[in-house]
């Protein structure tokens, strides 16, 4: 059997493959952007002194945490659910500690669910 040769159409094909290929390395998250991919660590603070300043609260923890830090909600103007990304739970960790630690800043840390699942 012979097999047709390629005049010139073969190129544009095969360019058209390497791009696809490039494409979509470019598209997948970088292996060592570990922070982003994990699942943050939900948690719930009660403040010293009560504010509604979301980017503000959201900003002194991650401060004082050492990782990027995202407000979630409000139960009242003392009580704020955060998440904390960590690049690891040695990392969250640490950065548990430390808000536990800011006992000027926050009356209490705990993780959220915590209270539900100590109660059954």
């Amino acid at each position: 059997m012979i097999l047709p040769t390629c005049r010139g159409a073969c190129v544009p094909a095969a360019a058209a493959c390497v791009f696809a290929g490039v494409l979509a390395a470019c598209a997948a998250p970088a292996p060592n952007d570990v922070a982003a991919q994990a699942a943050p660590l939900r948690i719930q603070v009660k403040l010293v002194r009560p504010s509604e300043d979301a980017a503000a609260i959201a900003a002194e923890a991650a401060r004082v945490a050492g990782v990027p830090v995202t407000y979630a909600a409000a139960t009242s103007a003392s009580w704020h659910a955060l998440a904390l990304r960590c690049a690891s739970a040695a990392a969250c960790d640490a950065a548990l500690a430390r808000l536990r630690a800011a006992g000027a800043i926050y009356q209490v840390v705990e993780i959220e669910g915590r209270k539900a699942r100590s109660a059954s």
